[in-house]
């Protein structure tokens, strides 16, 4: 038993290592402009963090390190105290992966590849030391049920993350009379585009700050842009008739001086670098009210 307790605990400490190696990649890799992971999810999660994703990945890198010590700690004999705190960090962290991994599912609708890596991580801990006996540790997959079942109540999900293989994606509803103009133009054209249901994607949108249709969103390698409103979106389009995969980026307009906050009808109101990619951006083209728009929940006849 003795000899068990001892792999189990080597096991531990093996593991923990491993995850304090994996997040210091990342964050030295940060530090050169570049990630692990290239997925979508991983920039749009970066996006929401407070004082951006570094400071996830120092908070990741001092719970794994903390945690291979005391994992060696433990091996002493006799050493009860080292166990306790493991226990209890293993505890908190379950929980604090439920808020990660609900939040995701059920307010962002887009996947962290990197944080999925990480949760893996701290399950596989929380396995081995139920293997050595420790049931306290089930309180942490408790919570961490507790909290994502709290994420699917209070924020069901209301669709994917928006398509990224087409350059123009078209969001539209279907009682929106200038949603129906703007595709008669796109079809007259002949430009390809990705019609989609705001209703699919309404949560995504929303917490974008984006609540009407039609909006266009320009999908390009080195610049994310969503028009909203058809004079926003048929201006763009009469510019730059090219084929979408050959249309060079948008330049960014200045405020006037006096500018409201909603912006006015064509203007760039904002840029903001949502996806935490080297070189890439978010802008949002807002109109005024009376410019081709309509409430995304609302009929618009």
């Amino acid at each position: 038993m003795l000899k068990d307790n001892e792999l189990t605990s080597k096991l531990l400490t093996a593991v923990s290592v491993l995850g304090a190696l994996f997040v210091l990649t990342e964050t030295i890799l940060q530090a050169f402009g570049k990630s692990i992971c290239v997925a979508d999810g991983c920039r749009l999660v970066a996006s929401q963090t407070r004082f951006g994703d570094i400071s996830i990945l120092l908070a990741g890198l001092a719970l794994f390190s903390v945690l291979a010590v005391l994992s060696a700690l433990s091996l002493r004999e006799g050493a009860t105290a080292p166990g306790k705190y493991l226990n209890f960090l293993l505890v908190v962290s379950l929980a604090c992966e439920g808020f990660f991994t609900g939040y995701q599912a059920f307010r962002l609708h887009a996947a962290c590849v990197f944080c999925l890596v990480v949760f893996g991580f701290l399950v596989l801990l929380s396995v081995v030391r139920l293997l050595q006996g420790e049931k306290s540790v089930l309180a942490g997959f408790a919570s961490l049920l507790a909290v994502f079942s709290l994420f699917y109540l209070i924020l069901p999900a209301e669709g994917t993350v928006i398509p990224s293989q087409k350059q123009l994606v078209l969001f539209y509803g279907k009682d929106c009379k200038y949603c129906t103009e703007v595709i008669k133009v796109l079809d007259e054209k002949q430009i390809s585009v990705d019609h989609v249901l705001v209703n699919e994607y309404s949560g995504f949108l929303k917490g974008m700050g984006i609540e009407h249709v039609p909006t266009l969103y320009v999908n390009k390698n080195s610049e994310k842009i969503f028009l909203t409103g058809r004079e926003s979106i048929l201006t763009y389009l009469n510019c730059k008739p090219e084929v979408p995969a050959k249309t060079p980026a948008v330049k960014e307009k200045p405020l006037p001086k006096k500018q409201n906050r909603a912006g006015s009808a064509g203007s760039t109101v904002g840029v903001a670098d949502l996806t935490g990619g080297a070189g890439e951006s978010f802008q949002m083209v807002l109109p005024s009210a009376e410019e081709g728009i309509c409430k995304s929940d609302e009929a618009c006849k």
